[in-house]
């Protein structure tokens, strides 16, 4: 393992080839390396914050799962830009394939009329035991952030945390969300 300042003197190739190896500092610090520029880059993309940060966080879960495919010969940002323009791509088209859930005016959502009331309950029983394991903090950070629609800056300040810790909480909730759901649907799930 390397310490703190050994991770931050690193490249990005040797920091993805640590990470490769089970160097966790590594991919924290790339992380936190191209945190700006990935936001930007799907910000302008998409004009909206709530789906840059969505798809800013579910590009390092890619990462993580392309990890093996990395050729550390090559260059660590081009490869990280390949894999964000797919994820865009693919972004776009699923918008594109799925009807978008409205939002009630009481704050909760709407369920598309073609689900029956039995999938409904079902979906609802297997989301809520997915959110069950996430820590007390990691629902708060969500829940202000994706469904209040609060800025980490405020959530920050209310949790007294710095902005970049929250946005690490609410990017590992995320991950383990979609991996819990992942589970779910391979088990036999309708999620």
């Amino acid at each position: 393992m390397h310490s703190g300042d050994d991770v931050a003197q690193r490249s990005d190739e040797e920091l993805m080839q640590g990470y490769i190896y089970g160097d966790v500092a590594a991919f924290e610090e790339l992380f936190e390396r191209y945190e700006g520029r990935i936001y930007g880059f799907f910000l302008c993309r998409t004009g909206s914050r709530e789906r840059a940060e969505d798809l800013y966080q579910d590009l390092f879960l890619r990462i993580h799962r392309a990890r093996a495919s990395y050729d550390p010969e090559r260059r660590f940002s081009p490869w990280l830009f390949q894999i964000a323009r797919r994820l865009l791509i693919d972004d776009v088209r699923r918008s594109a394939a799925r009807p978008e859930i409205r939002v009630a005016d009481e704050g909760r959502r709407a369920v598309e009329p073609s689900l029956e009331p039995e999938q409904v309950a079902s979906t609802r029983e297997q989301l809520g035991g997915i959110f069950a394991q996430l820590s007390d903090l990691e629902r708060r950070i969500l829940v202000g952030s994706k469904l209040e629609g609060r800025e980490y800056a405020e959530l920050a300040g209310e949790l007294g945390k710095s902005v970049a810790a929250i946005r690490k909480v609410a990017s590992r909730a995320m991950q383990r969300l979609r991996l819990a759901e992942l589970d779910t649907a391979l088990s036999g799930g309708s999620i």
